[in-house]
């Protein structure tokens, strides 16, 4: 992708054509969707590299706004699904990828209310960051068919929090955990948006494995994880037994049966760990999720 966009196509990394083409259709940047819009070429280019797409495979484009990496993944020669809540947006995107409509597929509603692609895909994209974890809980735990790899543009911060090494983990790291390999391609600098965010900004790829590490539905092991978690600080007996409405005694015969130190933070238990207390905490459930299977 040395020459990223042909003569006939709008250069949307190029400020001054992303602002004609914004005003053109009286549209700007909205502050409460969260919309950044990418305008650092060299950036774009590490994205679809580190998506390895390929000649007509399925894209999933969460917010695509103008169109910037659309354009980019479109050049590819990928299919694409974008699915844009802003309405007002849509002639700029319909225009900056005219080129290659047939090859575009728009889906003017929220991302959570999207039904993913029954074939394979992966999800490109850059993303509003108050809505990294929604996102990534809708395609990692709540679909049936799972991306083959995601590549995102997230908070520098959150990035790294997902990424974090075992031990310190978080809610939100553990459950990425289950589903893939979290990395951290580049960080990429605020100035590298119009408008420019406050925080700095990092490539985060997920490579999914073919199947979850855990052996539980995922929903239960969100939950213990969002019971676990709820007060990071205090030692995991403490917060369970609260949670649960356990006696001392019955928590450590909890904890000894599933070989867990009582006096650790929710921070330092492994998946492993999470996934043995759920499922005593959660035996009943467990077991008719199982039968209704069967």
């Amino acid at each position: 992708m040395s020459t990223m966009f042909p003569e006939y196509m709008i250069d949307l990394t190029h400020f001054s054509e992303l602002r004609n083409l914004l005003k053109k259709y009286s549209v700007w940047a909205k502050k409460r969707l969260g919309q950044n819009f990418l305008v650092n070429k060299s950036v774009l280019e590490k994205i679809v590299e580190t998506a390895e797409v390929h000649e007509g495979e399925l894209i999933v484009e969460i917010g695509p706004g103008p169109g910037v990496l659309t354009q980019a993944l479109l050049l590819a020669k990928a299919k694409v699904e974008a699915i844009e809540i802003d309405r007002e947006i849509l002639p700029v995107l319909r225009e900056a990828t005219r080129s290659y409509s047939k090859f575009l597929t728009i889906f003017e509603k929220h991302i959570l209310d999207f039904d993913p692609p029954k074939e394979p895909y992966k999800i490109i994209s850059n993303i509003p960051y108050h809505l990294t974890s929604p996102i990534l809980r809708k395609f990692l735990s709540e679909v049936e068919n799972r991306p083959s790899r995601i590549v995102l543009l997230v908070q520098k911060e959150v990035a790294e929090k997902i990424c974090e090494k075992e031990g310190r983990d978080s809610h939100l790291s553990l459950m990425v955990k289950v589903f893939g390999v979290p990395e951290i391609i580049q960080i990429v600098r605020a100035e590298s948006f119009f408008p420019v965010p406050k925080v700095d900004s990092a490539i985060l790829k997920i490579e999914l494995f073919s199947e979850p590490k855990i052996s539980i539905p995922p929903k239960v092991f969100e939950e213990m994880l969002f019971r676990g978690f709820a007060e990071p600080r205090k030692k995991i007996r403490n917060v369970l037994m609260k949670k649960f409405l356990k006696t001392s005694d019955q928590i450590e015969e909890i904890f000894t049966k599933c070989n867990v130190s009582g006096d650790l933070r929710a921070q330092n238990l492994s998946i492993e760990d999470w996934e043995n207390l759920a499922k005593v905490f959660f035996e009943e459930y467990i077991g008719q999720a199982v039968s209704n299977k069967q």
